[in-house]
């Protein structure tokens, strides 16, 4: 054991030394991966107003593979696979937000990115909430640890495109004086992009179904579904699944939703998420349209259930048919106290920076006609209600109300998010299961206060195997958690009754002294 412990400390140590001389921007494996991917154009841009930053980008078709894209994001971009991804969404229209709730978004937003080492995913647009997500950037404390900030945007909607058309130049962004309807001009922050070209000119919204791929690729099955036994359901909608964490794997990745205000295509894209795709979502309630129409039908749902006597224990027990006729009461109640809701989305037209583009289901009962003329039929409360009934857990609504004196604490929030997304499963094995992946995560995250406030809350949490989640503290110099983990009586007696995990953790301590 102690032989093949050292033979792969030896491979790890060589592959460091080897990055040293060999530069990460390997020029064989970025042609190759540009070659697979189909990229029709590519190279690096510089923006007047921010002269520093110097964005990578390519020019993919639309059926360009997502997973050859991920691997250039993870090998060549961005140095690394990401422990947590943020993709925020929502209207593209500009966007005041009121100057306290504004600092709340952006101290959180930083935090989050900065102790976690997030990547955010946006439309990559100088507009709306894209605009104000690119601003974290210059508030930034620590420019040595870059935020990675990437923007996916349809080519043909790009300001100015035509200067992009280069293979492996540097473009000095020039944003044109005049701007046409359907365009706009690049957000100046971003440090990635990606552009998805189909060949129209000024049409949003032709890089969602290839913004959606490439997040669930990301993603790759981070929230597993299992089936369980469902409550009698009158929709014929998913069945209820049970998520599981399993961040034991390497490549899937936490994906969550940030939704900040927003319209119809915001409610398909949050539909898409939740439900297909398993990746939870935040909202920011008092943003407007899309984020309070969630946020009402989720409080709402939450105070019928208890007017109608609806629980996981009572649920249990009831009969079938009074079950059934509850929920489909339920429905009704709600459908009818967010008529007005419902209806102002339905009839709005936005260019949200991501939506999805597949057709919900469709009902005469909600048509609602908009600005242009064109009749609306895709049934808005049916997508809302489906996510809350179906999946709750994936949905977390945090208010910006300005009156509240306490300011928000939004990179909670995003974490928790994840942390709400599995399963409250009452078997012991499952929950103790339930508790070692979170605690991973938060490990990942390097946030102690998440697992000592929302994890490991009281003595019988710690009452499990953790031998292996200490010595990663350990290799990682995680010092908040290695006091924790003590504070809690952690056994180092039993840790290190295994000499040769002792001397293990000695050697390594060594050679990372040794590249100082």
């Amino acid at each position: 054991m102690a032989a093949a412990a050292n033979s792969s400390l030896l491979f790890d140590n060589v592959n460091k030394l080897l990055s040293t001389f060999i530069p990460a921007h390997n020029q064989h494996d970025c042609n190759q991966l540009y070659a697979s991917i189909g990229v029709k154009s590519h190279g690096t841009i510089t923006f007047p107003d921010n002269k520093s930053n110097r964005a990578e980008f390519i020019r993919v078709p639309p059926d360009a593979s997502v997973t050859h894209v991920k691997d250039l994001l993870n090998r060549l971009w961005c140095n690394g696979r990401p422990s947590l991804v943020i993709s925020v969404t929502g209207g593209a229209k500009e966007y005041n937000m009121k100057p306290k709730l504004l600092r709340a978004f952006r101290r959180g937003l930083l935090k989050v990115a900065r102790t976690t080492g997030a990547w955010i995913i946006t439309g990559g647009m100088n507009t709306g909430i894209m605009k104000l997500v690119g601003e974290i950037v210059q508030i930034n404390p620590d420019r040595s640890r870059p935020i990675h900030l990437i923007g996916i945007a349809t080519w043909g909607c790009v300001s100015g495109f035509q200067q992009l058309d280069v293979h492996g130049a540097n473009v000095h962004y020039a944003k044109p004086r005049s701007e046409q309807k359907g365009e706009a001009p690049l957000e100046p922050n971003h440090t990635e992009y990606i552009f998805v070209d189909d060949g129209s000119e000024r049409k949003y919204g032709r890089e969602i179904s290839f913004r959606a791929k490439l997040e669930q690729a990301i993603s790759g099955g981070f929230f597993a579904s299992k089936p369980t036994a469902s409550y009698l359901n009158n929709q014929s909608t998913s069945a209820s699944t049970t998520p599981s964490l399993r961040p034991e794997q390497s490549d899937p990745v936490p994906v969550v939703l940030l939704v900040v205000e927003g319209g119809p295509n915001t409610v398909r894209t949050v539909h898409e998420a939740v439900v297909q795709n398993n990746i939870p979502a935040v909202f920011l309630e008092g943003t407007g349209r899309c984020c309070d129409l969630f946020a009402k039908a989720y409080h709402l749902y939450n105070e019928n259930l208890t007017k109608l006597d609806i629980s996981d224990e009572t649920a249990a027990n009831m009969d079938p048919n009074v079950l059934l006729k509850r929920y489909d009461e339920l429905k009704n109640k709600l459908r009818e106290e967010l008529k007005e809701e419902i209806r102002a989305i339905s009839g709005a037209s936005d260019t949200s920076a991501t939506a999805t583009t597949k057709t919900p289901r469709k009902s005469e009962a909600t048509t609602a006609n908009k600005p242009n003329g064109a009749v609306d039929k895709i049934d808005y409360f049916e997508l809302v209600y489906e996510c809350i009934h179906t999946r709750k857990n994936f949905l977390n609504i945090i208010s910006l109300n300005s009156r509240n004196p306490v300011e928000p604490d939004i990179d909670l929030v995003i974490l928790q998010a994840l942390l709400n997304a599995t399963s409250s499963s009452g078997q012991s094995k499952t929950n103790m299961q339930r508790k070692r992946e979170q605690l991973r995560l938060a490990l990942e995250w390097n946030r102690v206060d998440i697992a000592k406030n929302f994890i490991m809350k009281n003595d019988r949490d710690w009452e499990i195997d953790l031998n292996d989640l200490f010595t990663l503290a350990l290799n990682n110099d995680q010092i908040a958690f290695v006091k924790l983990f003590l504070d809690h009586d952690f056994s180092l007696t039993d840790l290190f009754r295994n000499h040769d995990k002792f001397i293990t953790l000695y050697t390594n301590d060594q050679n990372e002294v040794s590249y100082i």
